[in-house]
């Protein structure tokens, strides 16, 4: 596979998990924070509140509004105009548009794509969530050939939020599980 191929299927993997998230899945207790422990927003923005609890939710809707529901077209709505999804050594997508496209392609190749939420955190303007997706992959996938076999991976993202919108996505993927799954690459150490 070459370069630019290998950049655009890691991106592609990468937004797969980075974005998914089942809401019928409780977070773990130690994650939970009280309502009345977590500090009141301290900003707005078309009369909107701004601040963790907000910012956690707005996450949670565009998790399962664009991949648990299958609405990768909905995706550069979250976004900021210049918003940015970066997936490591496999390169950076630019733009709410590009952004849209890819999780549009992503969510059309695995069609049943599922991510149980796992944890999420807060910390002023960002969010870090931990996933587990699954799937079937049925499309091709930017070099990935679709081929009906099952996928499932783990996932550590964050994001930064500006004004009620993405304005950043680092994302964190388990790339040997997801290939090994679509049998592209078959770790030794994976039995």
């Amino acid at each position: 596979m070459n370069k630019s191929r290998r950049i655009i299927v890691g991106i592609a993997l990468a937004a797969t998990g980075a974005v998914a998230v089942g809401l019928a899945v409780s977070v773990p207790a130690a994650s939970a924070q009280p309502a009345a422990a977590q500090p009141a927003a301290a900003a707005q923005h078309h009369g909107r509140p701004f601040g963790e609890a907000a910012n956690k939710a707005l996450l949670l809707r565009f998790l399962e509004d664009v991949l648990n529901e299958h609405n990768g077209n909905h995706a550069a709505s979250y976004f900021t105009k210049d918003g940015q999804f970066h997936a490591g050594t496999v390169g950076t997508v630019t733009g709410r548009d590009n952004v849209g496209g890819l999780l549009t392609g992503v969510v059309t190749a695995i069609p049943d794509l599922h991510a149980s939420l796992q944890d999420i955190r807060a910390d002023g303007d960002e969010v870090l969530v931990r996933l587990v997706v699954t799937g079937t992959l049925k499309g091709p996938l930017l070099g990935l050939p679709g081929n009906g076999r099952p996928v499932r991976w783990d996932a550590i993202d964050l994001y930064r939020i500006e004004h009620g919108k993405i304005s950043q996505e680092w994302a964190a993927e388990d790339f040997t599980a997801i290939l090994n799954d679509s049998g592209v690459y078959k770790a030794p150490w994976i039995p």
